[in-house]
């Protein structure tokens, strides 16, 4: 052999450590992008399972939001026509057939409206609501019976305390501002 010439191993080499490498250096960027796309893929994932969780909050958000507001707004109308039939009857007179009419109608309604709430509540509501309810049913029943009785005022006296209550915790459990109030339990115990 020659002093200039090169042995033929010599490029045989080079060439198989050149395609050794751009065939590594292939599998090396692919098992990057593999990785990077399996990362990106798994935040999307959790992005996109945030992204539900966050609407279904705000569905039982705006859930629990309308069906509070609505029974509210019964409730408060029931009050209404208990307290005009409360005050005839504490008179002594008893209810025309308009204002019987009317106290069997709101009382159909406000029975109307629980469905929402008993849906999207959390328990504790849903226990407040009903308590509310059956003392204003109740209280219904009393007047439209035409019996004057110091249990009407008791009733009355609860159903107003409850409901208190209840809204205040309707309105925690909505994230609006609150009056502290005592627990129904608490505020029925006698004076010390």
């Amino acid at each position: 052999m020659s002093s200039g010439q090169v042995p033929l191993w010599v490029p045989i080499v080079v060439a198989v450590f050149g395609f050794t490498g751009v065939i590594a250096a292939q599998l090396i960027a692919g098992w990057r992008e593999d990785r990077r796309w399996r990362r990106e893929l798994e935040r999307e994932e959790v992005r996109w399972a945030r992204e539900r969780e966050r609407e279904r909050d705000n569905r039982s958000y705006e859930g629990r939001a309308a069906g509070y507001a609505e029974l509210i707004g019964a409730i408060e109308s029931f009050d209404w026509v208990l307290y005009q039939a409360r005050r005839l009857t504490r008179r002594g007179d008893e209810l025309d057939g308009q204002l019987a009419a009317e106290l069997r109608k709101v009382t159909a309604e406000a029975r109307g409206v629980l469905g929402p709430v008993n849906v999207h509540a959390p328990e504790r509501i849903r226990a407040m609501v009903r308590e509310s309810m059956i003392r204003r049913s109740d209280l219904s029943v009393l007047l439209l019976s035409g019996r004057k009785t110091d249990e009407q005022d008791r009733l009355w006296r609860e159903a107003q305390l409850e409901y208190r209550v209840m809204r205040a915790a309707m309105r925690r459990d909505l994230g609006l501002d609150t009056e502290d109030l005592p627990s129904v339990a608490e505020a029925n115990q006698p004076p010390v």
